[in-house]
């Protein structure tokens, strides 16, 4: 059973009108603007994770390379690496393609931050495409620029590629906007309007994945439990007639994708509006933010586990985020679910370091001043095992924390 908070918001938005406005228009609403309020939404990536330096006066600088090479979103969240492939392009061969390494090399050089030459191979690619008179690889391309103009922060050049996939899902692939590929671009397209300042228009399109999703997810495990049920009275009459014992198979486990994914995207969806929420509305939209952070946490819990890198790194995250909003109570709760569990998942290792700041820091903002120095120590000796710049960061940060403490002036730093 889900919150009543998401049934209403489900509810609520089938009712409004303009829900799916901003799926047909190119423009932004400018009644949706609050103002001048547009966040710098850039983050610079290290070892995998995201890493932030911060200063007074709500200013905040960059653990890395400059602004212009960061990434942004709500999207290279968590939930990305869960599904295969959101636009569902498989069904395009790349390995027999000739398409195929300028795909992979464009998408090589947008994980390296090198958009511009992603963009010049992409260019190239759409032309050979578009002379073979291919449809589905043409889309793939379109996609793809799409993806480099939102990781560059280009959001008027990814508005355009993103519309043109829309349009090509729906006119040429037959795509409905329950479908999975209609989701994964809308949200995208959602967090670029909020980017640009259009929040009206932002969370009806938020709004709009989340509702829609719901119900495909819905409609997947009702077929599953039928399917469930069948299964199991077959294999409780041959054990029966064979005498052999009962024991319980795990859904996840024996259907994989087939079954998560649909929930997964869900999850990825209330992620996603959840961020929202955090980043750019007022203090009282707080408590419907975490109720749905709750409901994607208890999803991670059943695909994933308690204790798996994608939970680990969903915490991380958003934690960082209602650190960096000065949501330093509800940031506790959540990196606090995952303080001890770091340390016995492998691939997370390279975050222990951040991850520790950023709990230090919401210790810190919530009186528990001690144990925030002690967690940042904690840090620096975790860090001496990586390169220099991690290791002068948490250095710093103990410095500041520590100078803060004596002085009772908390400073405040963000570690992504």
């Amino acid at each position: 059973m889900l919150p009543s908070s998401i049934s209403k918001l489900c509810s609520a938005a089938a009712r409004s009108s303009s829900t799916a406005a901003f799926f047909s228009s190119g423009a932004s609403n400018p009644r949706g603007r609050r103002g001048q309020e547009r966040r710098q939404h850039q983050e610079q990536r290290y070892g995998g994770d995201k890493t932030n330096g911060g200063g007074r006066g709500g200013r905040w600088a960059r653990y890395g390379k400059s602004a212009t090479t960061g990434t942004t979103t709500v999207l290279a969240l968590s939930w990305m690496t869960t599904i295969k492939d959101v636009l569902g392009i498989e069904k395009v061969q790349l390995d027999t393609d000739p398409l195929k390494e300028k795909v992979k090399q464009s998408w090589l050089y947008r994980k390296r931050r090198q958009y511009d030459d992603a963009i010049q191979v992409l260019q190239l690619a759409l032309e050979e495409a578009e002379e073979r008179k291919e449809e589905l690889p043409i889309t793939r391309v379109y996609d793809e620029m799409a993806n480099t103009y939102y990781e560059k922060l280009n959001f008027d050049e990814a508005d355009k590629y993103f519309r043109i996939v829309i349009q090509r899902l729906v006119a040429l692939h037959g795509k409905k906007d329950f479908d999975p590929e209609f989701i994964g671009v809308s949200l995208k397209l959602a967090d670029i309007l909020a980017h640009k300042g259009d929040l009206e228009s932002a969370e009806s399109g938020f709004k709009h994945c989340v509702r829609r999703q719901m119900r495909v997810m819905e409609e997947h495990m009702k077929k599953f439990r039928k399917k469930l049920s069948h299964e199991l009275k077959a294999f409780l009459a041959s054990s029966v007639a064979h005498g052999a014992l009962v024991e319980d198979r795990h859904t996840v486990d024996t259907y994989g994708a087939v079954y998560t994914d649909p929930i997964a995207l869900f999850g990825m969806t209330l992620e996603a509006y959840a961020n929202f929420l955090i980043n750019y509305c007022e203090e009282n939209r707080l408590a419907e933010a975490e109720e749905y952070m709750d409901e994607v946490m208890k999803i991670s819990y059943q695909i994933y586990g308690a204790s798996s890198g994608h939970t680990i790194n969903m915490l991380n995250n958003f934690g960082a985020t209602l650190v960096l909003k000065n949501r330093f109570e509800l940031a506790k709760k959540y990196l606090a679910i995952g303080v001890d569990r770091i340390l016995y998942v492998n691939e997370c290792a390279h975050m222990l370091p951040g991850y520790y700041c950023n709990y230090a820091e919401a210790l810190f903002h919530t009186g528990q001043k001690e144990e925030a120095v002690e967690y940042a120590r904690k840090a620096v000796q975790m860090s001496r095992s990586g390169d220099e710049r991690l290791r002068k960061y948490t250095q710093q940060f103990l410095k500041d924390l520590e100078k803060d403490l004596n002085k009772g002036k908390p400073k405040s730093w963000w570690f992504f």
